[in-house]
């Protein structure tokens, strides 16, 4: 097992995070758990979610280099996507809002080799954006880092533009649970882009859970403590589902999901194994989570990237050129992140009406 094999350096950091998170199981994809609430599968429009993909494809291809990626190829186009409704454009948004990233699961771990949005946070601060990252605990579990969140917030200088934060992976749980146990500290956010974000949790984390936590939490990570394995628990599937139950509805700040769903063909080589494992429920997934998963019933969606659960969010071709063949990263991030935020801008001018 590669995991149990001497390796060094970022090869080490990077070849062993797929094996922690699906490699090493050999149970059957999502077991039964009998805590589960009932679920319904449907369409994003009788689950109350609506739809921005027409607005969202239109400001993200504006911002698309003429001899890059075609829009087509870095938005996928699914069934029932209407085109962009008429809007006047918003001006200064660096002065209206500022912007936050959280980071996911082992996220500190690696990230003296890859960091998520680095390079985007750095095209944002060039166009005049405030803009901040939240470095968590890569291990800790969603209640650890809620409070992580709401002591950086609540020490941050005061500022009266409020802020539109990027939550990437498991960051889109650990806010969520920021949101709910500490509203004054999370007072100031507008709206929340879920980036792959594990709004329902995955199979993998129902498959690994009892494996992670007999052996892999304490797994030696670079940059990161060990963890108590409930950091995987919190990604199961039914853990999700019950906090959806009991907190659902009681949020009031509005969720904005990215969702990652590579074309197979965009799957990068050192996620596959999960790609494929995942695949035997839905092959419209990222590797990690599977698209309709990453959707928040009640929200809004932004639009399907066509990109894996990595590339979406960390620039790993820019970081760590020698490993370039395991990864498929030429993902336009900046213009995903800039047209996020203009969209989520004129969603909520347009819902307070000014």
């Amino acid at each position: 097992m590669a995991c149990a094999e001497p390796l060094r350096g970022a090869y080490l950091a990077l070849a062993c995070a797929p094996v922690l998170l699906a490699a090493c199981a050999s149970a059957p994809v999502a077991p039964y758990f009998g805590a589960a609430p009932p679920v319904l599968l449907t369409t994003i429009e009788d689950a109350g979610v609506r739809d921005l993909r027409g607005n969202y494809r239109a400001a993200t291809c504006s911002r698309l280099p003429a001899t890059g990626p075609q829009c087509d190829d870095v938005l996928l186009r699914l069934p029932g996507e209407g085109e962009a409704a008429a809007a006047a454009p918003l001006g200064g948004l660096a002065q209206r809002y500022r912007i936050a990233f959280v980071p996911g699961l082992f996220s500190e771990c690696f990230d003296r080799y890859a960091r998520p949005f680095e390079d985007v946070q750095r095209a944002l601060a060039q166009e005049g954006f405030s803009v901040d990252y939240v470095r968590l605990p890569g291990r800790g579990t969603s209640v650890d880092n809620a409070r992580h969140l709401a002591d950086h917030f609540a020490t941050l200088p005061a500022d009266p533009r409020p802020i539109i934060l990027f939550a990437y992976s498991k960051g889109l749980p650990d806010t969520l649970e920021f949101i709910v146990r500490h509203p004054d500290a999370s007072s100031g956010i507008a709206a929340i882009v879920s980036v792959a974000g594990a709004a329902n949790g995955s199979p993998l984390a129902d498959d690994l859970n009892a494996a992670y936590q007999n052996w892999a939490a304490t797994f030696p990570l670079p940059g990161c403590d060990a963890g108590s394995g409930e950091e995987i628990h919190d990604l199961r599937r039914d853990v999700r589902l019950e906090w959806w139950r009991k907190h659902g509805r009681a949020l009031s700040i509005p969720v904005f999901a990215l969702v990652a769903a590579p074309r197979p063909d965009r799957v990068s080589p050192a996620t596959r194994a999960t790609y494929r494992q995942l695949a035997r429920i839905d092959p419209r997934n990222d590797g990690k989570l599977l698209a309709q998963d990453q959707i928040v019933p009640g929200g809004y969606l932004l639009g399907y990237a066509n990109a894996d659960h990595w590339a979406v969010a960390i620039p790993l071709a820019e970081r760590l050129p020698s490993l370039s063949w395991a990864y498929r990263d030429d993902v336009p991030r900046a213009a995903l992140v800039h047209a996020a935020i203009e969209v989520v801008a004129e969603t909520l001018r347009a819902a307070s009406g000014r």
